[in-house]
């Protein structure tokens, strides 16, 4: 049984003693990080090595940076999606069993405060949105088998956010937003998450500010998906909600699934 979990952090740097307290408590197999908000070279792969972990990260100063950590030795594969080298959003890694384990973060998509009309943030989240599509299509046709875990920064569903209503038109939400998304299951993943809790409503984000995490006004953002060839292999899935509580948590809570392996 592997356990997987992903994870954005909202900083690696704020958040190391909690991550360390994570993996000491839930002893993953394989973790997956977003938002480390560090350069690739202060990444602390010595000291995650220490606790048990490899580790490959790709980040850059200050904002976005994910990584993976696994109890097995990792291969890198690729640090980018073709044509969106310049952000630090993707990594995928194989390990010896000859999976691919990819870390996402999603752009926001939303538009400057100083200049509400540029539409330039959006239109590279669709743009990276249709090259994750066609990405993982290319996996697939190679029957590669592959784990993608992530913030995807997509309101998918009215139920997946505490009130749809003030989201209606934001980049999360927005129709064309939905559609790319749609494209992207239409590959044939499996969203674990939704498979196992599907007539729930989930959340894994709770803003900082307005008392969100306390009132419960979330928001479904973060999700693991596998490929087909593992539909079956997933025997749990769920939110690690507990993590949102802890003292200087991030504002997003974990996400796990258990495959048979």
């Amino acid at each position: 049984m592997k356990k997987i979990v992903s994870w954005n952090v909202a900083s690696l740097r704020a958040r190391k003693p909690l991550v360390d307290s994570f993996l000491e408590k839930e002893n993953p197999d394989v973790l997956l990080l977003q938002e480390i908000k560090m350069e690739t070279d202060l990444f602390p792969t010595l000291d995650f090595q220490s606790k048990g972990y490899d580790s490959i990260a790709h980040g850059q100063k200050s904002w976005n940076g994910v990584a993976v950590l696994s109890k097995t030795p990792l291969k890198l594969v690729s640090a980018s999606l073709p044509g969106f080298q310049d952000q630090a959003r993707f990594i995928e890694v194989e390990t010896k069993e000859k999976i691919r384990y990819i870390s996402i973060y999603v752009p926001n998509g939303t538009a400057p405060l100083h200049n509400p009309e540029d539409s330039s943030r959006l239109e590279y989240k669709l743009r990276f949105l249709d090259t994750l599509t066609i990405y993982v299509k290319s996996l697939l046709k190679q029957n590669i088998n592959f784990i993608l875990g992530g913030d995807f920064n997509i309101i998918f569903e009215d139920k997946d956010v505490y009130n749809p209503e003030l989201f209606r038109d934001s980049a999360l939400m927005i129709q064309p937003v939905r559609d790319k998304l749609k494209e992207f299951l239409n590959t044939g993943v499996l969203n674990t998450l939704k498979d196992f809790r599907k007539e729930e409503s989930m959340y894994t984000f709770w803003d900082f500010q307005g008392g969100a995490w306390f009132k419960n006004q979330g928001i479904f953002l973060d999700t693991i998906y596998v490929s087909p060839l593992l539909k079956d292999k997933v025997t749990y899935a769920g939110v690690m909600r507990s993590w949102r509580g802890e003292n200087k948590p991030s504002d997003h809570a974990p996400v796990c699934c258990f495959l048979g392996m």
